[in-house]
C-alpha cells in the first residue's frame, strides 16, 4: 500500500457527507432583525427590503396559499409584557376590517424569543365574499399567527412576523401552527 493511500477514501467520505448535509437558508436582514428564508423550493420572495419582507407559496389545493410577512414597526411604550399583549390585541382588532372579514377568534399571549418578551397573536376569520349570480356564498378562511417582538436594545423598535394560511373550510392544514413556529424560530436580533 502506498504511503498516505488511506487519505483519499477518507477525504471522499467526508466530502460526500458534507455535500449531503442540508445548507442553512440565507438570512434576510431587516434593520436590527434577521430571519431565515424557508428551505422549501416552492417559497417565492414577493418583496424584500430593509423594513418589509413578504414570501409565499401556493397550497396543495385550488385557492389555497401560505404567506409570511415580516415588517419592522414602531411600538408604543409599554410597562410590561402584559402591556405589550394588550397593545397587540387592540392593534390586531383595529387592523381586521369587519366589512371584509368575519372574526371567529383572536387570542394574544405572551411569548419568549431569545429571552425577549414578545406577543403571539392567533386570528381565525372568514373573508366576506359571495359567489357571482344566485349561488351560495363562498367561504374562504384565513388563519394567521403574528409574532410581535421589541428589539432588546430599543423597545420602541419591533418586528411583526405574520404567517398566514388562506384556504377553503375543507382544506385546514393540521401543520399550520408547527410550520409557523418553524419560520418564527429563525428570528434573530441584530445590533442596531
Amino acid at each position: 500500500m502506498r504511503p498516505y493511500g488511506w487519505i483519499a477514501p477518507i477525504l471522499c467520505a467526508l466530502l460526500g457527507a458534507c455535500a449531503s448535509q442540508p445548507k442553512d437558508p440565507p438570512r434576510i436582514l431587516m434593520q436590527g432583525f434577521s430571519i431565515a428564508a424557508p428551505n422549501e423550493k416552492d417559497w417565492l420572495v414577493a418583496r424584500q427590503g430593509p423594513d418589509l419582507t413578504v414570501i409565499g407559496k401556493p397550497g396543495r389545493y385550488s385557492g389555497e396559499s401560505f404567506t409570511m410577512q415580516a415588517i419592522v414597526v414602531n411600538l408604543p411604550s409599554f410597562d410590561s409584557v402584559q402591556g405589550l399583549v394588550r397593545q397587540v390585541e387592540a392593534t390586531r382588532r383595529k387592523e381586521i376590517d369587519p366589512r371584509q372579514y368575519r372574526l371567529y377568534k383572536l387570542e394574544v399571549t405572551p411569548q419568549k424569543v431569545h429571552a425577549q418578551d414578545c406577543a403571539l397573536a392567533r386570528a381565525d376569520m372568514a373573508e366576506r365574499a359571495s359567489a357571482e349570480g344566485t349561488g351560495s356564498p363562498v367561504n374562504t378562511l384565513l388563519e394567521t399567527l403574528t409574532l410581535i417582538c421589541p428589539h432588546p436594545q430599543n423597545h420602541q423598535r419591533g418586528i411583526s412576523m405574520t404567517y398566514a394560511h388562506r384556504h377553503y373550510p375543507e382544506d385546514v392544514d393540521p401543520q399550520f401552527t408547527q410550520d409557523a413556529a418553524t419560520l418564527m424560530q429563525t428570528l434573530q436580533f441584530e445590533p442596531l
